[in-house]
Parts: structure tokens; sequence; C-alpha cells
């Protein structure tokens, strides 16, 4: 197989292959693109992200509690997608106790806002704005930063890296954590069979995959810089992970 057709694997609409068994099984709805939509939708992410991290991936929650060293009395600023329903708020609270305190930057509805609307961030990227979330905040407010299912909605990773940084207290962690939707890996993974590929190809018509903003380990690794000691990166199963100590 040339390297052109490996690299056009895959992206086109397998619903334009419906078959007439298919209108035997289905009925003529099949073919009405306003109520595909709405279920590729519902399949896609509805209930996605709760099931992924309370379940699937629960292990990397409490793995990002420990890197983070989360200590009875820390204020933790928590920005991510599905905060509560992830789980990530009720543990972190539990965590630092009644004398501690969880910031919470919820921002699920501006990610899909901007994905759908195919917003355009500073970096070319739609999907993904300016964060402002620390504009706010005093110096050393906060002892840890954690960016759950978030990553992939900032525009300015150096940027951003460096405003979460100011508010935090020196020699604490900040922990970035995402199931990703796409990038090598998960390329890799969807193009390794092609039944994988036809129900992504299915299931995302209605937000092509240039409209999902990415940033790889390594890009937000080189965007933190020198800013951090011991920068370190995991791939899980889909979930990417970024943590590093403010110096």
């Amino acid at each position: 197989m040339s390297s052109e057709v490996k690299s056009s694997f895959g992206g086109g609409n397998p619903w334009d292959h419906i078959q007439p068994w298919d209108e035997e099984l289905l009925g003529k709805d099949v073919h009405d693109i306003a109520l595909r939509h709405k279920w590729e939708m519902a399949l896609s992410v509805a209930g996605g992200l709760p099931y992924i991290w309370r379940e699937l991936a629960r292990p990397i929650s409490e793995i990002a509690y420990g890197l983070l060293e989360l200590r009875a009395g820390d204020k933790v600023l928590l920005i991510g997608e599905g905060i509560a329903p992830a789980g990530w708020l009720e543990d972190m609270r539990n965590i630092v106790g009644p004398d501690g305190a969880v910031d919470e930057v919820e921002i699920i509805h501006d990610g899909r806002k901007a994905v759908l609307g195919r917003l355009p961030g500073r970096n070319g990227q739609t999907g993904c704005w300016r964060w402002d979330y620390a504009d706010s905040k005093a110096d050393e407010e906060y002892d840890v930063v954690a960016v759950l299912q978030a990553t992939q909605h900032c525009d300015d990773w150096e940027e951003a890296a460096r405003d979460l940084l100011r508010v935090m207290k020196p020699g604490r962690r900040i922990v970035l954590a995402e199931s990703v939707l796409k990038g090598p890996a998960f390329d890799a993974r969807i193009n390794s069979d092609v039944h994988l590929r036809q129900w992504y190809d299915k299931l995302f018509q209605h937000v092509g995959v240039e409209n999902i903003p990415y940033w790889s380990g390594e890009e937000v690794r080189d965007a933190f810089g020198d800013t951090v000691d011991s920068p370190q990166l995991l791939e899980w199963r889909g979930i990417e992970m970024f943590w590093g100590r403010k110096k």
C-alpha cells in the first residue's frame, strides 16, 4: 500500500452507503440528516466524560490526586469539563477537608460552543480560546492547579502556563490530564481496525477532525519550558497527562 493511500485512510462518510436492507431494519428515518446528527452527538458525547472518568479511567484520577500531592488545608484551582460529574470536585474537597478549598472553573458549555460553532482561537485551531481564569487571582493564591479534561481548549499554553503558575505557590505541582480525541496515538488506534474507523467516521460527521483542537503532550511540555522542574508526560489508553513542579 502506498504512503498516499495510508495517509488518507478513512475520513469518508459511511452514511453515503446505506442500503435497502438498512432501511428495512431502521426505516426511512435513517436518511434524515438532522436526526442522524442528533444521535451522532448523543453517541459521541452524551454521558461520555463521566463514564470515562468515573469508571474507565478512575485509576488516572487517583494518580492525578497523588501527583498533585493534595494535603489537608490546600487551596486548589480546578479547571475542567464535567468537573462534578467526573467526581473530581467531591474527591478533592474530601482530601483538602474543611480547612481547604477547591475553586472550580467549569468550561464544558464554552467548549461545546467553541467546537460546534467552529470558533477559532489565536493559534488557528477551532474550539479553543484565550484563558483568563487566573487574571483576577492573586500571586500564589493557590497551592496547586489541576486542569482536567480542558487542555485542548486553550489557544496558547505558553501564556496560560505562566498565568497558572503565577497563582501557585513555589514547590507545588500543576497537573493536566485529558482523554483526547486526536493525535498520533488516537489515530493509530482508530485506524487499527476497519470497524473502529467506520464507527468513528459515522459518529463524527457533525464535527470534522479539523474542528477538534489538540495539544500533544510534547507541545504542552515545550510550552511550559523551564518554568517547572521535572516535567513529565504519561499516555494511558487515550489519556494524556502532563505534570511539573513550580520552581
